[in-house]
């Protein structure tokens, strides 16, 4: 059920009907020479788009939030940045919001890793007003079913990559496509680190991509979110 496809008296009909509510949150960044600056949105996009068909009834999809936090990437033409603590408060208050009107429980579906802290810090302050909160980050959370499908992972590298041929191949121009192997040693923060650690503006081999990999990824990983969803829904989210 999307959101703002219904009136609000139609909103307030249908609210029996589900009180659970997914907010894809995506970023505007920087993906190597091949990808769109929408990559990070437009994976969240297809997923609630293929979640909408299969359990459409049994939750409502709020509209996207397309910005994020960029700071890595924010070296590269294109990308917006949103720090953390102002998409944190962001964030919250439209989680409120969405609580007020009688949704309860919340699911973040996001597609940019940039993003975690942030929905992490409002997940916490939505909790203390009751609402039940999860975050789904797709290519971590399902790396090991992702990795049955690519030979590797990365920032517009070949599972990212694979997903936008899937979503859109005109977007994708793989002539540009390369490969960067570079990874940190340790969590450590430094000047010019976006630059130096993403070179050309990605990571990983990009240049394995195919469409039909993208296809599986995301049919494979839409079974497992509708399954966490509809979990969440019924409260079945602790183990016994």
């Amino acid at each position: 059920m999307y959101l703002i496809n219904y009136t609000s008296d139609d909103f307030q009909k249908h609210l029996q009907k589900s009180d659970t509510v997914i907010v894809p949150i995506g970023s505007v960044e920087a993906h190597g020479h091949h990808l769109p600056l929408g990559t990070d949105i437009f994976s969240p996009r297809l997923f609630c788009q293929m979640i909408e068909e299969k359990i459409g009834d049994y939750v409502w999809i709020a509209p996207e939030i397309p910005y994020g936090q960029s700071y890595d990437l924010s070296v590269y033409p294109g990308t917006i940045h949103v720090p953390s603590e102002v998409l944190a408060e962001y964030v919250y208050a439209v989680g409120k919001s969405l609580y007020e009107n009688g949704l309860k429980k919340l699911i973040f579906l996001n597609g940019h890793g940039g993003n975690i802290n942030a929905l992490n810090l409002a997940s916490e302050k939505l909790a203390q007003l009751g609402m039940t909160v999860l975050t789904i980050n797709w290519w971590l959370d399902f790396s090991k079913e992702i990795l049955t499908i690519t030979e590797g992972q990365g920032h517009a590298g070949e599972d990212e990559t694979s997903a936008i041929l899937y979503y859109d191949e005109r977007l994708v121009q793989m002539d540009k496509a390369t490969k960067n192997f570079k990874k940190p040693l340790y969590r450590v923060y430094f000047k010019d680190r976006g630059k130096i650690l993403y070179e050309n503006a990605m990571s990983g081999d990009a240049t394995l991509a195919t469409k039909e990999k993208g296809e599986k990824i995301f049919k494979l990983l839409t079974e497992k979110i509708v399954e966490i969803i509809l979990n969440v829904r019924n409260g079945k989210y602790i183990a016994d």
